[in-house]
Formats: structure tokens, sequence, C-alpha cells
């Protein structure tokens, strides 16, 4: 009785060693398609969402470059007209002559100043929509890819 005791224990020791590497590979197997779900899905937004970031940097490069150049032109159109205003002041005789000259410096100024802030506006605004464009484009791909990555993972569950 005690052999068969001891055999019976054996057998369970021997069964329960079984299950337990047939559990711990089903456990892997199941982490493994888990994973491969995961790095999918992760793929299938990872893609898009770097094209989108490369859309900003684009936009954002662009606006850097258009707004440096219209700064230089506002500086320069500035020192012509200020080079002028110091020139005229040279010509001028007496107080009323001085007001004169600084009455079209400031008008000049505020011209200039109304100029550039309205290229400034159209310059954004002009961006802005080219970079709306390129967004909604690279959004519309990006829901495109995960739509197709979904379908992807519900056929390959159907078929498991």
């Amino acid at each position: 009785m005690a052999v068969r005791n001891r055999r019976n224990v054996e057998s369970i020791s021997d069964n329960v060693e079984n299950l337990s590497e047939d559990l711990g590979s089903a456990g892997r197997k199941t982490m493994r398609e888990m994973s491969d779900h995961a790095l999918g899905a992760f793929d299938s937004f990872n893609g898009p969402f770097a094209k989108v970031m490369d859309q900003n940097r684009v936009v954002f490069q662009k606006m850097l470059n258009a707004m440096q150049e219209e700064s230089l032109r506002f500086v320069n159109r500035r020192l012509e007209h200020t080079s002028r205003a110091l020139e005229n002041c040279r010509d001028c005789h007496g107080v009323a002559g001085l007001m004169g000259v600084q009455q079209e410096f400031l008008l000049d100024m505020a011209r200039d100043y109304a100029e550039q802030t309205r290229r400034f506006a159209d310059l954004v605004r002009e961006l802005a929509e080219d970079g709306a464009a390129g967004i909604t484009e690279a959004a519309s791909d990006s829901l495109r890819t995960g739509i197709r990555h979904t379908e992807r993972n519900a056929e390959h569950s159907a078929a498991a």
C-alpha cells in the first residue's frame, strides 16, 4: 500500500509538472499574441503620427523662414525711411521744418508698422491654410491605417 501511495504521489507530481508546463506554454503563447497585436496597433499609428510630426516641422520651418524674410524687409524699409528723415533734418530751417520732418517720420513709421502687421497676418493665414490641409491629409491617412489594422486584427482573431 505504501508503494502504491508513493506511485500515486509520483504520478500526481508528474501530472502537476506537465500541467504547469502546459499552462506556462499557453501563457507564453497568449502573451506573444497579445504583444504582436499591441505592436501591430503601435505600428499602425506610429507611421502616420511620424508623418503628422514631419508635416508640422515643415510648416513651422516655412513659417520661420518667411517671417525672417519679412522682418528683414521691414528693418531695411525702416532704415531707409529713417535715413531719409535724417537727410530731411539737415535741409530743414527752424522749428517748424523740424516738426514737419518729425511728423513725416512718424507717419512713415505708422504706415510701415501697419503694413508689416498686415503682411504678417497674411503670411500666417496662408501658412495655416497650407498646414491645415497637410494635417487633414495626414490624419485621414492615420484613420485609414487604423481601420485597416483593426479589420486585419479582427480577421486574424476570427481565424484563430
